[in-house]
């Protein structure tokens, strides 16, 4: 679909693909194409009480059906100056996000996390579908 060829006939190669179309070609944020592949339940966009965040919601829903990602994921995509990561609406693949100081941790499992930084300050499993959003201060890696 859209131009692309699946060489490697993975469902990261499809994500990937997805991820690009949806940023480069069509020119969404890193929030609005989390929006797509792992959007809402139509019962939560209904339970919004922003009326512009419903419809952008629904909009986008609406728009990219064809792009939302049913099957249980867990990626990090990285961007020049930072990174994503998320999961699928359901959670059925974990993740855990770690910070201390200006450093962030992502792994499938906190213990993984605290063997890295055994003093980690803060550590949340964000929702199914949340999008973690990480940027770095210019010029550092």
């Amino acid at each position: 679909m859209f131009g692309y060829k699946c060489n490697l006939q993975t469902d990261t190669e499809v994500i990937t693909y997805i991820l690009d179309y949806l940023l480069r070609v069509q020119g969404l944020t890193l929030t609005e194409a989390a929006n797509v592949i792992a959007a809402p339940f139509w019962s939560t966009i209904e339970g919004k009480t922003d009326e512009y965040e419903k419809k952008k919601l629904q909009y986008l829903r609406t728009v990219f059906p064809s792009l939302l990602v049913t099957g249980p994921f867990s990626i990090v995509l990285g961007f020049d100056g930072g990174l994503m990561a998320l999961n699928d609406r359901l959670k059925l693949r974990s993740m855990v996000v770690g910070e201390k100081d200006d450093m962030v941790y992502i792994a499938s499992e906190e213990a993984a996390i605290r063997v890295m930084e055994p003093d980690v300050e803060k550590i949340w499993a964000p929702a199914g579908g949340e999008p973690v959003i990480v940027t770095v201060k210019e010029g550092a890696f």
